[in-house]
């Protein structure tokens, strides 16, 4: 049951983390691969705070799922 918390609780910080800056994972991952882009475009902006949202819902669901299932 701890590992399970563990993982819903860093699904939740990568999910918050996604929603909160995907810039920087824009200049993490994708910023070298184009030279004239000085920043994200919207829609990359857009679903990777999609996924942020989805990533935290994820890993509230594994956190509260142990207690749940007994």
């Amino acid at each position: 049951m701890g590992w399970t918390v563990l993982a819903g609780v860093v699904f939740v910080a990568l999910g918050v983390f996604l929603f909160v800056r995907p810039d920087l994972l824009w200049n993490w991952t994708e910023r070298w691969k184009s030279t004239q882009a000085e920043a994200p475009s919207d829609l990359y902006v857009k679903s990777t705070k999609f996924g942020g949202v989805v990533f935290a819902l994820l890993g509230v669901v594994i956190s509260v799922l142990p207690f749940v299932v007994k």
